[in-house]
């Protein structure tokens, strides 16, 4: 941990772990985005139906009527 004494005094040791702990968040973030565009690509591929991400409703199927959600997807079936 000798890198952290070559920081410059003015950054200080609170500003640089907060800094850090941001960038661990906004990793966490986009690793879980990943993950879910990649379940739902899977899902789509193992069932063999068009799907999409959406943004605050997660993984979308196409049925007949359009786009639902995979978690409804057994209740319309």
């Amino acid at each position: 941990m000798a890198w952290i004494g070559r920081l410059p005094k003015r950054i200080g040791l609170f500003r640089f772990f907060l800094l850090f702990a941001g960038l661990v968040m906004l990793a966490g973030l986009l690793g879980g985005y990943a993950i879910g565009r990649i379940d739902c690509a899977i899902y789509g591929y193992q069932t063999e139906r068009e799907t999409r991400l959406a943004a605050f409703a997660g993984c979308l199927v196409r049925v007949d009527d359009g786009w639902v959600p995979r978690g409804e997807l057994r209740i319309l079936q």
